[in-house]
């Protein structure tokens, strides 16, 4: 499992171009947009068409963490959402290409619950994947199941995620056999905005004059 950074994507700042030395300041509450993904990283070595290959993502660490690095506190979280989903091969090597169908679930594994489809593949090239960042169809139920957890975080809960690769019959092409077995890398990464109220310090455009008509 992987991490990308916090990346701000919409933080309204006031200019500092105001000229001298004497430029009063006062404080201004923002909301603040970020885009933070969480990525997994899966290895499949298959000799067969149909298989699950799993991985387990603990989320509370996972974002105490990133909130820790960026100096915001939970509190100053007013919502966070699921906002789009990509996959990447990162390592292939073969002589023939593959082509997969198939599906990415997910499930919280810290209270009883559905596994829900996240994310859906159909037909996509290995290695037409290899290094290129390619968007991925969303599926609602998998959304909402994700979306209920980052809730549940910011109600004080731990939640922890289990991610599942599931391939079935007819989803590999061709077949993969004990003698031409199908290996490569990939990551896919589920991408959400959180929403964090901060304040700061802007200048004072009037100077500390009385404008009041």
């Amino acid at each position: 499992m992987k991490t990308r950074f916090l990346i701000p994507v919409l933080l309204v700042l006031l200019a500092f171009a105001l000229s001298g030395s004497d430029c009063l300041l006062y404080e201004k509450v923002l909301d603040v947009v970020f885009l933070h993904s969480t990525c997994v990283d899966f290895e499949q070595l298959e000799d067969s068409e149909t298989f699950t290959t799993t991985e387990t993502v603990d989320y509370a660490d996972e974002i105490d963490g990133i909130l820790a690095d960026n100096d915001i506190e939970k509190s100053d979280i007013s919502q966070a959402h699921v906002v789009s989903a990509s996959y990447e091969v990162t390592d292939f090597a073969h002589t023939h290409d593959w082509v997969i169908s198939g599906e990415i679930t997910v499930r919280r594994t810290d209270v009883a619950g559905p596994t829900a489809t996240i994310v859906e593949y159909t037909s996509e090239s290995v290695q037409a994947t290899l290094n290129n960042r390619t968007p991925a169809t969303l599926v609602q139920e998998g959304v909402d199941l994700l979306n209920d957890a980052l809730d549940d975080y910011l109600g004080g809960e731990m939640p922890v995620l289990e991610f599942a690769v599931v391939s079935g019959t007819g989803d590999v092409d061709p077949t993969p056999t004990p003698q031409d077995m199908m290996e490569f890398d990939w990551t896919a990464c589920i991408a959400f905005h959180i929403v964090a109220t901060v304040t700061t310090d802007a200048p004072d455009p009037f100077g500390g004059y009385d404008v009041t008509p």
